[in-house]
Formats: C-alpha cells, sequence, structure tokens
C-alpha cells in the first residue's frame, strides 16, 4: 500500500480540547453529536473498531462500552489523552492509543470497522479520493467505513448557497487556527465512488433538530466487481 501525507498534518487542536464539543454544539445543535454516536451504535460488540481523529471520543467511547476493541490515532497528544480517560470512564476495555498520523500508519491487523468522525474536512476535494482509497485499503476485506460529515451539496442553487455559507465560517475558523484544508462542502458519494467504495446506508441529522439535514452519517463498503 502507498502511504504518503500530501499535506502537512492539522496543528493547533490541542488547543481546542475544552471548546471542541461545544463548538460543535453550536454550531449543529446537536446533529453533529448525534451523527456521530449513530456511527458508533453500528459497531457489533467484540469488533476491531479504529477511530481517525476521535476528537474528545464520545463516539469512540461508545464503542468501548458496547464491547469494541478500540485503536485511536490523532496527531493531538490532548484529544487522545481526552479520549482514552472517556474511554475508561466508559466501562469497557481500555483503547489502544496512537500519537502519529494516520496517513503514515500500516495496521496489523486490518481492523474490521474504521470511524471517520469529521476528519475528511481537513483534507482539500481534490486529495479526498488519495485519503478514502488509503483507508479502504486499511481495514479488513469484508470491513466497513462509517464516516459522520457534511452532506453533500444542494442541487437548489439558494440552498446551496445557504448551505456553503453555514459551512464556510466553521472552516474559515479552522483554516486559520489549525491549517484545515480551505474548500467548499465536500461531494463526498462521489469521491467515495471515485475510490472504490459503496454506501449500503445512510442517515441524514437535521440542523437543531428542526433545520435542514445538513449533517449526515454513512456506512461504506469495498465495491463488490462480482
Amino acid at each position: 500500500m502507498e502511504i504518503y501525507p500530501a499535506t502537512a498534518a492539522a496543528r493547533n487542536y490541542d488547543r481546542l480540547v475544552v471548546l471542541y464539543d461545544r463548538l460543535a454544539s453550536l454550531w449543529s445543535g446537536g446533529a453533529i453529536r448525534s451523527a456521530r454516536l449513530w456511527c458508533a451504535r453500528q459497531t457489533p460488540s467484540k469488533r476491531t473498531v479504529l477511530v481517525i481523529g476521535p476528537g474528545t471520543g464520545e463516539d469512540a467511547a461508545l464503542c468501548c462500552a458496547r464491547g469494541a476493541e478500540v485503536q485511536l490515532i490523532d496527531v493531538s497528544k490532548k484529544m487522545l489523552a481526552e479520549t482514552v480517560l472517556r474511554c475508561k470512564s466508559s466501562g469497557g476495555a481500555e483503547p489502544v492509543a496512537i500519537h502519529d498520523d494516520f496517513r503514515t500508519v500500516q495496521f496489523s491487523p486490518p481492523p474490521s470497522d474504521i470511524l471517520l468522525p469529521f476528519v475528511l474536512n481537513i483534507f482539500c476535494s481534490d486529495e479526498l479520493p488519495q485519503i478514502l482509497r488509503q483507508v479502504r485499503e486499511s481495514i479488513a476485506a469484508d470491513g466497513r467505513i462509517l464516516i459522520s460529515d457534511f452532506s453533500p451539496p444542494a442541487k437548489f442553487f439558494a440552498t446551496r448557497l445557504l448551505m456553503e455559507l453555514w459551512h464556510g465560517i466553521p472552516m474559515a475558523f479552522f483554516y486559520l487556527l489549525t491549517g484545515n484544508a480551505w474548500h467548499g462542502v465536500h461531494d463526498l458519494p462521489g469521491a467515495l465512488e471515485e475510490a472504490g467504495l459503496t454506501i449500503v446506508q445512510r442517515k441524514k441529522f437535521r440542523i437543531f433538530g428542526i433545520g435542514p439535514r445538513w449533517i449526515e452519517a454513512l456506512i461504506v463498503e469495498i465495491r463488490s466487481h462480482r
């Protein structure tokens, strides 16, 4: 497997540990949290789960509580430490924490499930298919990728414009503070198709429970050529 970081790793996430969940809740009215936890609930007990970019790790802790064997990988030491503490308090097995850029790591044995909780938004649209191919090559042959992220751009122009503005304000914040790539809303289904992956389940979440369905969770598998 070819592994390489095409862009620099994000920085300064250590500074966001205290604010991370609050900012997500403030901006999405709980939709981000709901999408992340929905993905965690799809991981069966005794499954091996890798969480890439776990943030403060409420979804990782839920995987542990459900009996999964969890690995965490992040470039932020403080985010990792916060997630480990949360997982320990869940009552499940203690996770394995890896302080590294996931693009430079080979996982052996490959995990059954990989969780990507809003981590794809770090990368530009041109790099996204390569990132997804690398994730695909990191899972077991019958494994799954569980993604919580922004829904793809709306087709109606006015709705799309509003969505891009809503997405763009936190994008500017993270671009300036952490060095995340600057981009519009990803066409995630298109990038998954290009990476040889198939969406097998999809659930959308309303902003503040009553607004537009601009957050979604996906279960993705390697495309079968049979």
